[in-house]
């Protein structure tokens, strides 16, 4: 072969493999173009999901801002008592301050749980058992009094009979109180 059969051949090489590198090239950039409008599509889908979870966000936190009102104005009625021994002494002493007749009191610490499922924050609850025979504008006067004063207090129990004397009433109460969980 003489020189410029060569270089045909070498110049024909040269092209062919220009061509197919420009070929190559153009694959990729496809799959790139096919990736960047996927991406876009994806994109589009998750900031419409994003709006969609930002909007209920809002709408959850304007749901709860009067639920967390209502936390914060008890949560001084709550932090008051953590202990089962100042529940117990608190009522003992408005028992003794309103001079009734108690029979018998029993105080027990029972697992808080409300439908059937532990309260965290909560835990704990004394029951305190009450049995009164007294007049009954005291004893009524004595539990709307603990009421006020026990925000958080709930009545598990309650029975009214004919008390010994007269006009007496002989009341069996359960009271119930929350125990705070203590933060550590």
């Amino acid at each position: 072969m003489n020189p410029k059969q060569i270089a045909c051949v070498v110049l024909l090489l040269a092209i062919l493999v220009n061509v197919q590198i420009a070929m190559s090239m153009q694959r990729k950039a496809k799959a790139v173009d096919t990736e960047v409008v996927a991406a876009k599509q994806k994109e589009v889908g998750l900031r419409t999901q994003l709006d969609a979870e930002v909007a209920t966000l809002d709408d959850l936190k304007r749901q709860s801002d009067e639920l967390l009102s209502f936390v914060q104005k008890w949560e001084p009625f709550f932090a008051v008592i953590e202990e089962q021994q100042a529940a117990e002494t608190g009522i003992s002493m408005k028992v003794r301050e309103a001079n009734m007749l108690n029979l018998a009191q029993r105080y027990q610490q029972i697992p808080h749980k409300i439908n059937n499922k532990e309260n965290a924050s909560l835990p704990i609850l004394v029951r305190a058992t009450l049995v009164f025979d007294d007049n009954y504008s005291k004893l009524l006067n004595w539990l709307g009094m603990m009421e006020k004063i026990k925000p958080t207090m709930r009545i598990g129990r309650l029975s009214l009979s004919k008390g010994s004397r007269g006009e007496d009433l002989r009341m069996e109460v359960a009271l119930e109180i929350p125990l705070r969980n203590r933060k550590k």
